[in-house]
């Protein structure tokens, strides 16, 4: 018989926010969920290559779904590596790039920044050959009409190339921060244990994988304890 059973760690801290003594064992769980989260984006952005990669064979597949692919590639890499905010602190998954990691890495910024969120103005590497765009004057005849020629990739070989290896560079440090952070955690969780308001936080957050994902396989599957591993369920449509 097994032992299984699951504490929401996301709940427990929300209990235990204001005991200004459990400020540590707090901010302790919020910093191993902001590297789990990085983790989980850099994930995103190396299996939507990979789903390119599966329909480069397939011509009309390229052409309806691979700029989309590539976009959201792009955008979750930037979302775990360079952009900031409130939400998420950094948790340095660039702080082992090389120096020609670090100029890939602002090649790719630039093209999330200039190309794919907004339109901008790029001056180096991917974005300068990304979009080509005309106004054209054309006299035929005696008809004179302006139009508009574009120019635009879907993707680039190049720039999967280089976010492949920063991909594979993030990750491997992303994971090497989620170990010492879950350690770190692990010796606050010995530490409070006896600590009746950490118990009682515990105690009523318990985690249920078929409520929280529905019942299937992806439940089924949670308890796999393999390090690392990816637990998640993308919904269509509504809520």
């Amino acid at each position: 018989m097994h032992n299984k059973y699951a504490y929401d760690l996301t709940q427990v801290r929300n209990m235990l926010n204001g005991h200004d003594d459990l400020v540590g064992y707090c901010t302790a769980i919020d910093r191993l969920g902001f590297a789990l989260s990085t983790l989980t984006e850099l994930q995103d952005a190396t299996l939507t290559l990979d789903a390119i990669a599966e329909i480069h064979t397939d011509p009309e597949a390229l052409q309806i779904v691979s700029a989309a692919l590539m976009t959201h590639a792009i955008i979750a890499y930037c979302r775990a590596t360079h952009s900031g905010g409130r939400g998420r602190k950094k948790v340095g998954a660039t702080k082992k790039y090389t120096p020609d990691q670090e100029k890939k890495h602002k090649d790719i910024a630039e093209l999330r920044n200039e190309v794919i969120a907004h339109y901008g103005s790029p001056t180096q590497g991917h974005g300068l050959k990304w979009l080509d765009e005309r106004i054209v004057v054309k006299v035929v005849d005696d008809a004179e009409v302006f139009s508009f020629s574009r120019n635009r990739a879907n993707y680039l070989a190049a720039a999967i190339a280089d976010l492949r290896e920063l991909l594979a560079a993030a990750t491997a440090t992303v994971e090497e921060v989620i170990e010492e952070r879950a350690e770190f955690l692990n010796a606050l969780n010995l530490k409070h244990i006896s600590d009746d308001r950490v118990v009682e936080a515990l105690s009523a957050s318990p985690f249920d994988p078929y409520a929280f994902y529905g019942v299937g396989q992806l439940a089924d599957a949670f308890w796999d304890v393999t390090p690392m591993k990816r637990s998640e369920t993308l919904r269509n449509g509504d809520w």
